[in-house]
Order: C-alpha cells, then sequence, then structure tokens
C-alpha cells in the first residue's frame, strides 16, 4: 500500500516469466535485468498501451509498476548501517 507522503515519479513495464525472474522494459535494448535501465515512462497511459503491446505473443506476465521518489533519509540511514566502523 501506499504512503500519502511516497511521490510517483513515473512506470515501468516489468515482465514476469514461468520461473519468476522478472526484467524491465528499455525499447532500445528490450528486456533488461536491471530496473534503473528500464524505460522510465512519465504517463501510465503510454506505459499501459506499450505493455498492452508487448503482452500480445508473450506468456509472461507484463504489467505496470509505479515508480516512487526515494526517500535520502531512508537511503542515509542505510549507508550508514553498512559503513565500517573505524
Amino acid at each position: 500500500m501506499q504512503d500519502q507522503d511516497e511521490v510517483i515519479v513515473g512506470y515501468l513495464i516489468q515482465r514476469e516469466d514461468a520461473e519468476g525472474e522478472l526484467s524491465f522494459w528499455e525499447p532500445r535494448n528490450e528486456w533488461q535485468e536491471d530496473p534503473n535501465e528500464g524505460k522510465l515512462y512519465e504517463k501510465v497511459e503510454e506505459a499501459e498501451a506499450d505493455a498492452k503491446a508487448l503482452q500480445e505473443g508473450d506468456d509472461a506476465t507484463i504489467t505496470v509498476e509505479l515508480v516512487f521518489e526515494a526517500d535520502d533519509e531512508d537511503w542515509d540511514e542505510d549507508e550508514e548501517e553498512d559503513a565500517p566502523k573505524a
């Protein structure tokens, strides 16, 4: 469930195959394993139209997923926890 404070920055097209492997659509290079390499759509309508076209003839499950703005505070906390202790 989405927090009210979370800001949607865009949409990714995600493909899940029969083995549960996820990949993300990038028109120039097709399906990519890294979500950071997938195309970030600004409009849900455009993402849904592309997802529908990609689903035709594909047995995998193709969905449009929300992308939220990263919370810098959470990133800072994670980095502090991972940092080596002096």
